[in-house]
């Protein structure tokens, strides 16, 4: 059975940023994909916080996919720390694919890189074949 949440803080308009969206997907693999985009900051970080902690309680694997991600903050960085240390503490494991590069530099300088497992995904290749090859080159402590 596949499971998906969506939240958006704002309608879409011309001037204003591109809203923020988290999305979780799971299926029998034992493993979810949480999608974000837009801006993540002080105002959307709970979105994203209550997001991983649903896949979280329902999967072993949590890829989080940053790859739409264009703006975040230390509230965002603190989301995405907290739910890695959390996924261990708990025996699983989350992963994080890399954001753009304005924000994957914010990533560097706090220095989360040790924090946070993070692995780069080609933008063609399917979530769940990314899934499958995770799940068996790197098994869930």
């Amino acid at each position: 059975m596949l499971k998906t949440w969506s939240v958006s803080d704002v309608a879409p308009s011309r001037s204003a940023p591109r809203p923020f969206v988290s999305r979780q997907s799971g299926g029998g693999l034992g493993a979810a994909w949480v999608y974000v985009a837009g801006e993540l900051d002080v105002a959307t970080a709970p979105q994203l916080e209550q997001t991983l902690r649903e896949a979280q309680s329902e999967a072993r694997l949590v890829v989080l996919d940053l790859r739409e991600l264009t703006f975040v903050d230390s509230a965002g960085v603190h989301v995405i720390v907290d739910a890695g240390i959390h996924a261990r503490r708990a025996g699983c494991r989350m992963i994080a694919v890399r954001a753009p590069s304005q924000v994957d530099a914010v990533f560097t300088l706090i220095g989360v890189t040790e924090d946070v497992e993070i692995f780069d995904l080609d933008p063609a290749q399917p979530p769940v074949q990314a899934l499958l090859q995770l799940n068996h080159e790197q098994p869930v402590l």
